[in-house]
C-alpha cells in the first residue's frame, strides 16, 4: 500500500505592539514586530525592518507593551480566595466538585495573562494531573500546569486534606515514587509546620511558625528521589531549621519563607535555592489580606489575638528579610496561592514592601520563574526558537507594575485566547 505523504501547513502571526520588553535583560524595543509560526516565535525585529509575510495573520497590538506570559510557581487550582465559603470547606468538598471549580479559577488566571501555572497540591485524587491532562489535549482552553499529584506531609503536618501522609524515610521514599508514577511534574513537602488537633484553629497554632514538620534526613530523601527522575522539588517551609535543612540537600524552592531570618540568605545563595510565593498579597493587601474583612477564607475579625500576633510577625520579618536577601542576589518566584487571577497585586507588593524595582518584579513571574520550573529554554523570555506565550498590556509595567492588570491580548503556544 502506497503511504499519502502528510504536510502540515503551520499558521503564521504577525504580532506588532507599541513596546516590547522580552524580560531577557534586554532594552525595550519600540515598535517591534514579531513573527510566529504554529507555536514557535521565528522572527524578532521593528516594523521597520520586519517585514509582514504576504501569507501570515496580523496581529496589530497598537501602542500595546507586549510580554512573555506569566507564570505563577504556587497555585491550587480548587480552591479560591474569591469564593465565599472558608478553605477549610472548600478543601473538603468532593474531587469532581473542586476540578469543575478549578477549570473556572484557571481559565480567569489565563485571562489575566498567567499562560503557565505549578500546582502544589490539591488534594488526594490527583485532579491537578487530570486538569493538566485535559487542557494538553484541547478539552478547555487554560494554563500549561506542571502538577504535584499529591503533596506530602507528616501525619502530624499541617493541610491534612491537601497532602497524604508519609513518615519516616522508607515512607517518604515510596510516596515520592507513587506520586512520579502518578504523573508529577515537581514532589511537594510540607517540611514546617504541624498541628496537635484537627480543627481549623489547630490548623492556625500550627501556622507561621519554624517547627520543623519533617527531619533534614527525610527531607533529603524526598530530593534524591525526585532529582534521579530529574523532577524538582517544592517546600512548605515558613522558618525554622528547615529552612537551612532544605537547602543544603537540594530543594529547589522554600514555599512562602514568611519567618526567615538573615543568617538564612547565605544558605540560599551558597545552594541556589528560590523564594517561591511569598504570599504578599495574604500580609500587605488591604483588600484580599490576612486583615481584610473581604478575605473569606481567614475571616479576621473572628479570629483570636494571638493568630493576629503572628501575622503581624511574620509581615514585619517578610518585608525586612526578604528586602535584605532581593539586594544580596536570592532568587524569587511570585504566585498567588489561593487568589487566582490577582499575580499583578503580589507584583505590585514585591516592589512596594520588599523594594523590587518593576523589571525584578517582571523577571520574578517569567524569566526567573521559569527557571524554577525547569522550562526556561521554552518559555519566560521572548526569544527566537521559544514557545509563543504572549501577552500584550494597555500601559507599560516598568512605569507603574499594576499595569499588568490591564491585559489585552493572550497568545498561549501561537494560538489567541483573548484579543
Amino acid at each position: 500500500m502506497v503511504r499519502r505523504k502528510e504536510f502540515i501547513i503551520l499558521m503564521k502571526t504577525y504580532i506588532t505592539g507599541g513596546v516590547l520588553i522580552d524580560c531577557t535583560g534586554k532594552d525595550p524595543i519600540k515598535n517591534p514586530s514579531i513573527l510566529v509560526e504554529g507555536d514557535r516565535i521565528v522572527k524578532i525585529g521593528t516594523k521597520g525592518s520586519l517585514p509582514m509575510p504576504s501569507d501570515a495573520k496580523l496581529l496589530d497590538c497598537g501602542d500595546g507593551i507586549l510580554l512573555p506570559g506569566m507564570i505563577d510557581s504556587h497555585l491550587h487550582a480548587g480552591t479560591d480566595s474569591s469564593r465565599d465559603e472558608p478553605l477549610n470547606v472548600q478543601l473538603t468538598q468532593p474531587d469532581a466538585l473542586r476540578a469543575l471549580r478549578a477549570r473556572d479559577s484557571l481559565f480567569n488566571d489565563l485571562k489575566a495573562g498567567v499562560t503557565t501555572i505549578r500546582l502544589l497540591g490539591d488534594g488526594k485524587g490527583c485532579i491537578d494531573v487530570v486538569l493538566r491532562d485535559a487542557i494538553n489535549r484541547g478539552d478547555f482552553q487554560g494554563p500549561r500546569l506542571l502538577a504535584a499529584a499529591q503533596a506530602i506531609r507528616p501525619t502530624h503536618g499541617t493541610a491534612a486534606e491537601i497532602g497524604v501522609c508519609a513518615d519516616g524515610v522508607e515512607e517518604v521514599r515510596k510516596r515520592v515514587r507513587e506520586a512520579i508514577f502518578m504523573g508529577a511534574d515537581v514532589i511537594k513537602l510540607f517540611i514546617s509546620n504541624i498541628s496537635r488537633g484537627d480543627t481549623y484553629l489547630d490548623y492556625l497554632k500550627g501556622d507561621l511558625t519554624g517547627v520543623a514538620a519533617y527531619t533534614k534526613e527525610e527531607i533529603a530523601v524526598a530530593v534524591e528521589e525526585a532529582h534521579r527522575s530529574e523532577i524538582k522539588v517544592a517546600a512548605h517551609c515558613i522558618g525554622g531549621p528547615a529552612v537551612r535543612w532544605a537547602l543544603e540537600v537540594g530543594v529547589d524552592s522554600l514555599e512562602h519563607a514568611n519567618m526567615i531570618e538573615d543568617d538564612d540568605i547565605q544558605y540560599f545563595l551558597k545552594y541556589g535555592g528560590f523564594i517561591s510565593d511569598p504570599n504578599l498579597i495574604l500580609f500587605f493587601d488591604p483588600e484580599h489580606g490576612f486583615e481584610s474583612d473581604g478575605n473569606k477564607t481567614h475571616k479576621w475579625n473572628e479570629l483570636p489575638s494571638w493568630w493576629h500576633d503572628k501575622v503581624h510577625i511574620a509581615q514585619e520579618r517578610t518585608r525586612s528579610v526578604m528586602a535584605k536577601a532581593l539586594k544580596q542576589g536570592v532568587k524569587f518566584a511570585l504566585a498567588t496561592d489561593l487568589n487566582h487571577g490577582l499575580l499583578y497585586l503580589e507584583c505590585k507588593y514585591f516592589v512596594e514592601q520588599v523594594g523590587a524595582t518593576p523589571m525584578q518584579a517582571l523577571f520574578a513571574v517569567t524569566r526567573d520563574s521559569a527557571e524554577l520550573l525547569g522550562l526556561q529554554d521554552e518559555i519566560g523570555t521572548i526569544e527566537i526558537g521559544k514557545c509563543a506565550d504572549l501577552i500584550c498590556v494597555k500601559k507599560n509595567p516598568l512605569d507603574n507594575i499594576e499595569n499588568l492588570k490591564e491585559v489585552t491580548m493572550i497568545m498561549k503556544q501561537g494560538v489567541i485566547i483573548n484579543n
